[in-house]
C-alpha cells in the first residue's frame, strides 16, 4: 500500500493506494487544513502544528480503512530553492549496464553537487531529474541492458537549506511516520502530468500553490531545470481580506467561488453582513495575480532561455480564470494555450474514491507516482540483515547511525542505554561509580565490524548483531563493607557485620541497593564488642556454688591472630570448654604461723570439690546443671611441719604445742598460731 502526503501552506492532503500496470490505483485520499498559519511560502514555520495536522489525515485514512501506515512518500517546495547542472561518466569495460551500474553513475553525479551556497547556508539534495545519457559518446535514452565503455550522465540537481528538509522530517517523526521517499514538489507533479513521450514539447509546468508557485519545464526530451516564485494562492486571499475586512478562512470562501457565483455573501471582522460583486473582487485580485504571473514568466523564460510552448498549470491555486488569462498576457501565448491539468485526466490515476479530483490533487497523485519508481530519488539502496532498503539520503555522505535511524531503530536500542554515574557518601567520603553503556547493537559492514560513524555507499551491506548480555553492576552496602569471620581453634564460627546507617537510620538488610545522594555511616566493632557477641553465640552454663544459682560463658578464648584483607577481618581464637576449676573462688590469703619462734608464711592450696555430694576433680568439664561445693582449704598443723621441711622420720620421739597446748597433726591453724616443736630423742644412726 502507498501512502502520500502533500504538506502544502494552507492544508495536508494525503492518499493510500496501490500501483498496478503503471496505474496508480486510488483507494482513500482525506484533507486538512491547517488550524493555524504554521507554514509561510511553501516553509514549516510551526513544525508541532504541522505534525497535527498530519496526525488527523493519517488517523482518518487508517481508521477508515483498517491499516496502519507508518511510512509515507513526501515532496518538499521552499522560497530558497537552488539548481546546478551535474556530470558524471564511469568505465564499464564489456560489462552489461544494470540499474545498479545507472544508480552508481546517477550518485556519482549527484554527490558533485554543492554543499553549501555562497552564505555558507548548508544546502540538502531533494531531487534530480536526468538530462541525457551518453554511451560512448553518443547519446542513448535508456541504457539498461547495453554494452559500452563508458557511460555518462547530465542531470540538474534541485537542492533546499537544511532547515527546509529537517522541518519536514521532524513533523513527520513528531506524527509517527518515517519517510519512505522525498522528492521536489515540481518533479513529482512533472513526472505525473508530463509523460516522457511528450518531454520532447517545449513545456512549463507550474504548481501554484498557497505560498510558492513552483516551476518545471521540459524540453527535447529532456528536464530542462526546476524554479519557483514565492509567491502564489496566499497572496491574493490577503489582498481580498485587506480590501473587505475578513478573516482569512473566509476570504479562502469567497475566493474559491469567484469563477462561480456573480454575488458573494460574506460577514467581515466587525460582524457586519456585506454582499461582494465578482467584478469588484477581480478589481482587487487582477493586479496581485498579474504581479505573481509576471514573475513567473520571467523566471520561466530565464530557465527556458525563452517562452515555452505549452503551460501546464496544477494545484489549488491556479483555478482562477484570471489567472491563465494574466499568464497569457506575461508569456505572450495564446491562452489556449495554457491548461489546467487535473487529477481525474491523467492517464496514469484511476481513483475508486468519489471526488478525488480537480488540479489540487495532481501533485499528491504525482508524489505517490514517483514514489514507485523512484524517480529522481535522493535515495541509496543498501541491504540490512539482508533485506535490500531503501534509505533517504541527507547531504552528500551518510553514517551507519543515521543511516539506521531513519529505518527506526532507537538511539538506545543501536548504542545501550547510559545508566548515569552514582555519587554517595561513606563514612564522610564521597565514592563515585562511573556510568556505563549497557546493551547496544555490534554493526557488520561488508563483512567486518564497522563503528556507527563509519559513512555507507549504495549497494552497501549491513548486519546487526546483538551484543553478548552484560551484567549491570548495581553497588549495595555490601561491597563497601568487611565481613567479620570468627575462626575457632581452626574451624569457622559465625560470620558478622557492622552496623551500617543509611541516612541516618539503621539499615539491617546489606543487600540494599545505594542510590544516589545517600548517606552510608559503617560502624566499627572492637575486640571486646566481637568477644560478647562470640560468647552469646557459644552461649551460657548454668550451676550452683555452694548453693547459689550462677551461669558463665561455655568457653574460655584466647584471641591468637588477626589478619585483614580487601574482603574481610578474620579474628583467630583459640579455646577451650569451661572448667570446674575456672568458677571456684579463688584465695589468696597468707595465713602468717609462728614456729619455734621464727615466723612463716603459709600460701593458699587447692580446695576440695564435690559435684551432686561426690568428690570429683577440679579439671572436669563444667556442665548444666551441677550442684558444685566448694571446700575451702584450711591450713593444719601438718602443713607448717611441711613448709619448714620438717622430717618426722628423723625423730624417735617428739611433742607438738599449738598456743601452748598440745596438739596433733591435724589440729587447724589460725593466723597468727604459735607452733612449738620439741624433740625428746632422736633416731639412733648405724653408721659408725
Amino acid at each position: 500500500m502507498i501512502f502520500a502526503l502533500d504538506v502544502g501552506t494552507r492544508k495536508v492532503a494525503g492518499l493510500i493506494g496501490y500501483f498496478q500496470d503503471d496505474i496508480l490505483n486510488v483507494v482513500d485520499f482525506d484533507v486538512v487544513e491547517h488550524s493555524t498559519r504554521s507554514m509561510l511560502d511553501g516553509q514549516i514555520h510551526d513544525i508541532k502544528n504541522v505534525a497535527k495536522t498530519i496526525e488527523i489525515v493519517r488517523d482518518r485514512l487508517e481508521r477508515r480503512n483498517e491499516i496502519e501506515l507508518k511510512e509515507v512518500a513526501v515532496a518538499v517546495a521552499g522560497r530558497f530553492l537552488k539548481t546546478v547542472v551535474v556530470e558524471n561518466e564511469i568505465e564499464i569495460p564489456n560489462k552489461t549496464i544494470d540499474e545498479e551500474i545507472i544508480r552508481q553513475l546517477e550518485s556519482g553525479a549527484v554527490a558533485k553537487a554543492p554543499v553549501s551556497d555562497e552564505t555558507g547556508t548548508e544546502l540538502h539534495c531533494v531531487g534530480y531529474s536526468v538530462m541525457e545519457y551518453r554511451l560512448d559518446d553518443f547519446w542513448i535514452k535508456n541504457p539498461a541492458g547495453h554494452k559500452g565503455r563508458k557511460l555518462y550522465v547530465r542531470a540538474v540537481v534541485a537542492l533546499l537549506p537544511v532547515q527546509v528538509v529537517d522541518a519536514m522530517i521532524s513533523a513527520l517523526h513528531k506524527a509517527g511516520l518515517k519517510p519512505s521517499f522525498l522528492t521536489l514538489e515540481p518533479m513529482a507533479a512533472l513526472q505525473i502530468s508530463v509523460p516522457e513521450d511528450i518531454r520532447l514539447l517545449n513545456i512549463a509546468l507550474i504548481d501554484v500553490g498557497a505560498g510558492t508557485s513552483d516551476i518545471a519545464i521540459s524540453k527535447a526530451g529532456t528536464i530542462v531545470g526546476y524554479d519557483m516564485v514565492p509567491m502564489a494562492g496566499d497572496e491574493i486571499t490577503e489582498a481580498i481580506a485587506q480590501h473587505y475586512l475578513l478573516d482569512f478562512l473566509t476570504t479562502e470562501q469567497v475566493k474559491r467561488r469567484i469563477d462561480k457565483q456573480e454575488t458573494i455573501e460574506a460577514v467581515d471582522v466587525t460582524g457586519r453582513k456585506i454582499s461582494i460583486d465578482r467584478s469588484s473582487i477581480l478589481d482587487v485580485v487582477n493586479p496581485v495575480v498579474e504581479t505573481i504571473s509576471k514573475s513567473i514568466a520571467e523566471r520561466i523564460e530565464k530557465l527556458n532561455l525563452g517562452k515555452p510552448s505549452v503551460v501546464f498549470l496544477v494545484g489549488g491555486g491556479a483555478k482562477l480564470s484570471v489567472f491563465r488569462k494574466k499568464l497569457s498576457e506575461a508569456l505572450n501565448l495564446p491562452e489556449e494555450y495554457i491548461t489546467l491539468k487535473t487529477v481525474e485526466n491523467l492517464n496514469c490515476v484511476k481513483s475508486t474514491k468519489d471526488n478525488f479530483i480537480g488540479s489540487e490533487y495532481v501533485t499528491l497523485a504525482g508524489i505517490a507516482y514517483s514514489s514507485v519508481s523512484a524517480s529522481g530519488s535522493i535515495y541509496d539502496v543498501v541491504k540490512i540483515n539482508g533485506e535490500k532498503v531503501r534509505l533517504l539520503k541527507l547531504g552528500q555522505t551518510q553514517t551507519i547511525l543515521q543511516i539506521l535511524t531513519q529505518k527506526g531503530f532507537k538511539l538506545s536500542e543501536l548504542l545501550g542505554k547510559p545508566l548515569p554515574a552514582l555519587v554517595f557518601e561513606l563514612n564522610g567520603e564521597t565514592r563515585v561509580i562511573p556510568g556505563k553503556i549497557i546493551g547496544g547493537k555490534k554493526i557488520i559492514l561488508n563483512g567486518s565490524e564497522a563503528a556507527f560513524h563509519q559513512t555507507v555507499r549504495n549497494g552497501d551491506e549491513i548486519e546487526i548483531l546483538a551484543k553478548p548480555e552484560e551484567e549491570v553492576y548495581t553497588p549495595k552496602i555490601l561491597d563497601f563493607v568487611k565481613e567479620i569471620n570468627i575462626e575457632i581453634n581452626g574451624k569457622d564460627f559465625m560470620k558478622i557485620y557492622p552496623q551500617v546507617l543509611v541516612n541516618g537510620k539503621l539499615m539491617e538488610d546489606l543487600n540494599y541497593q545505594i542510590l544516589d545522594g545517600d548517606k552510608i555511616v559503617v560502624k566499627d566493632i572492637n575486640i571486646d564488642e566481637i568477644r560478647k557477641i562470640v560468647e552469646e553465640k557459644i552461649g551460657y552454663v548454668s550451676y550452683t556454688l555452694n548453693n547459689e544459682t550462677r551461669s558463665v560463658k561455655k568457653m574460655v578464648l584466647n584471641l591468637v591472630n588477626f589478619v585483614e584483607n580487601d574482603k574481610e577481618q578474620r579474628y583467630i581464637f583459640e579455646g577451650r570448654k569451661v572448667k570446674i576449676d575456672d568458677i571456684l573462688h579463688k584465695q589468696d590469703k597468707i595465713f602468717e604461723i609462728i614456729f619455734n619462734g621464727k615466723t612463716i608464711k603459709l600460701k593458699p592450696k587447692n580446695d576440695a570439690v564435690k559435684v551432686n555430694g561426690e568428690y570429683t576433680s577440679r579439671d572436669k568439664e563444667l556442665q548444666d546443671g551441677m550442684q558444685i561445693e566448694q571446700i575451702y582449704w584450711q591450713p593444719i598443723v601438718a602443713d607448717a611441719l611441711a613448709e619448714i621441711q620438717l622430717n618426722i622420720d628423723e625423730f624417735k620421739d617428739y611433742k607438738i604445742f599449738l598456743n601452748g597446748k598440745p596438739a596433733s597433726f591435724v589440729d587447724e591453724l589460725k593466723d597468727g598460731d604459735e607452733i612449738k616443736f620439741e624433740i625428746i630423742k632422736k633416731v639412733q644412726s648405724n653408721q659408725p
